[in-house]
């Protein structure tokens, strides 16, 4: 290896482990559904694109890889919260706007699954962080990373394989469209894609998942399979739903960043610690915190229809 070479190579370490380093010290801002989920979310609705209107499932069987990489790209930008334009990037306006800019079938299915993502996304945040974030009485900083970590362990390691060829590919019109939609960042559109690309590739590693899992063996705190599973198909029915109805769908009206009830979670585990510090009771606390965080009444998809559980 010449010195020119190994130059380089120290260079990219130290921007990885600096982007590594602000990622730990702004953690709430990290992923909702880790890049293992939204890939599985994808999969999923590729698997079954009977659900969804004859155009859009004609289109995104065409253009498979664009949709896939569309729903892990939108977490393309770090440090959301430092940006001039506030979580530009997980904003349904930003994603509408994408797909209304698209000038090829190709950059269209990867602005549905943009879209996707943010759909996703509105139940990690407002409802399957808080509820873990109550039950395991984590702060809202560490519990964030620490559960959406947690989840993507859970997933197959064949959707981390298709994570890894999916961002091993080159995507013109998609990256020509987040770098003038993602505008006035804390970093430049080219640092946050070398970034995003670098973490997601680290993420996809084996060596990665496996001290993850060693990890979740050694927490006081389980993570049911089928708890998450329901989250998981709840995530599914709000895509489909946003697939189908566009604009017009009703979850536009939730957040996909969760601000509101990521504040709630925090005010919550307050309250929990001065009732703790006081020596009363505390513990019907918590079991209302993860009740209000329930989604028995969202509509959740299951890979055959839509419908409220």
């Amino acid at each position: 290896m010449n010195r020119k070479a190994g130059s380089s190579i120290r260079v990219n370490g130290w921007i990885v482990a600096a982007a590594a380093a602000l990622v730990l010290g702004c953690v709430q801002e990290a992923w909702a559904w880790g890049p293992g989920s939204h890939v599985q979310f994808a999969s999923e609705i590729l698997s079954n694109l009977w659900a969804l209107p004859p155009a859009i499932a004609a289109l995104l069987a065409r253009h498979r890889r664009h949709f896939i990489y569309g729903n892990v790209a939108t977490d393309t930008v770090l440090a959301k919260k430092m940006s001039r334009v506030k979580q530009v990037c997980h904003r349904w306006d930003t994603g509408f706007s994408l797909l209304h800019s698209a000038e090829s079938d190709a950059g269209r299915a990867f602005a549905y699954g943009y879209l996707s993502h943010l759909a996703a996304d509105t139940i990690a945040h407002n409802k399957f962080l808080p509820r873990q974030m109550a039950v395991s009485r984590s702060t809202v900083a560490f519990g964030h990373l620490y559960w959406e970590v947690r989840a993507d362990a859970q997933v197959a390691p064949i959707h981390f394989q298709t994570l890894r060829r999916t961002l091993q590919r080159e995507y013109a019109e998609p990256e020509h469209l987040l770098a003038l939609h993602l505008r006035e960042t804390l970093l430049s559109f080219r640092t946050n894609r070398f970034i995003f690309k670098r973490m997601n590739l680290l993420a996809s590693e084996a060596a990665w998942r496996r001290s993850v899992l060693f990890w979740a063996r050694l927490s006081r705190f389980g993570l049911d399979a089928d708890t998450l599973a329901s989250y998981h198909q709840a995530s599914l029915g709000r895509i489909v739903d946003v697939l189908t109805r566009g604009e017009a769908s009703s979850v536009l009206n939730e957040d996909p960043n969760g601000n509101w009830a990521l504040a709630y979670a925090k005010a919550q585990r307050k309250q929990l610690r001065q009732m703790k510090r006081a020596r009363l009771p505390h513990m019907h606390i918590i079991a209302e915190a993860a009740a209000s965080h329930s989604i028995q009444d969202v509509p959740k998809w299951n890979g055959r229809r839509t419908h409220a559980s």
